[in-house]
């Protein structure tokens, strides 16, 4: 056997070799990038919010707004959120998908103190509803009356995480035993974002339908706050040649 065959046949052994090696062996992951948290009090840590503040409950009545807490969604977040625009005005946040529960509650929570204004509100999720959102939702029970459910995106199955009660959360307009969640498909037709429904359906399942109807007849409108009040200086009055004594 000549040289050239011999050191042929050795190479193709070292390259079989690493072959073997590498499928044996592959290739570590890269470690994720962590972002920073972000504060949802700037304008920045939010993919979509209404350009001007919807009206409060006490001004125009009852309004549903959508809260939209996804990450890594099939579609960009602003083209989920203009599907979402014909149930309401949208609100969605940035969120770390390894600190999804941690995110949602802190957007959540922003929503609720500064855009709110006593208005209803569902949430969209393409993730199961984080426990870390519950002591939010149900702590006050005008919040929890406002609240219709979940509305569940990208096909997912779950509308609340492991260890959430749902008759926790879920307001009194759902029965014992009825979880307030419906799947949602968004699609473009025509060119824009919608929600896709069968004829005759309404949008957003029973998370929606009806939900207005029952808002006026069961649960109370939070009152327009009184603001701030000017304080007054308080002076005793006296008689002429009125003393302490």
């Amino acid at each position: 056997m000549n040289r050239a065959l011999l050191i042929g046949i050795g190479a193709a052994v070292v390259v079989a070799g690493g072959i073997a090696a590498w499928k044996l062996y592959p290739t570590p992951e890269p470690e994720p990038v962590h972002l920073p948290p972000y504060n949802y009090s700037l304008a920045e840590s939010w993919d979509v919010k209404p350009t001007e503040e919807p009206a409060a409950v006490w001004e125009d009545g009852w309004a549903i707004d959508v809260v939209q807490l996804t990450t890594d969604t099939k579609r960009k977040p602003e083209e989920v959120a203009a599907a979402l625009s014909a149930i309401g005005p949208v609100y969605a946040p940035k969120l770390r998908k390894q600190h999804f529960g941690d995110d949602a509650a802190e957007a959540l929570q922003q929503y609720l103190e500064e855009n709110n204004h006593g208005r209803a509100f569902v949430i969209a999720s393409n993730l199961p509803l984080p426990p870390s959102t519950v002591p939010l939702i149900n702590a006050d029970p005008m919040v929890r009356a406002r609240f219709g459910g979940v509305l569940l995106l990208d096909g997912q199955v779950a509308p609340f995480a492991p260890g959430v009660n749902p008759a926790s959360i879920c307001s009194d307009r759902f029965g014992a035993g009825e979880i307030c969640a419906a799947a949602v498909e968004i699609g473009k037709q025509d060119g824009e974002w919608v929600i896709k429904t069968q004829e005759g359906e309404p949008m957003g399942g029973p998370v929606i339908d009806g939900f207005a109807e029952w808002l006026h007849g069961s649960a109370p409108k939070l009152a327009e706050p009184l603001g701030d009040l000017e304080e007054i200086e308080i002076i005793d009055i006296r008689r002429p040649g009125q003393t302490d004594d």
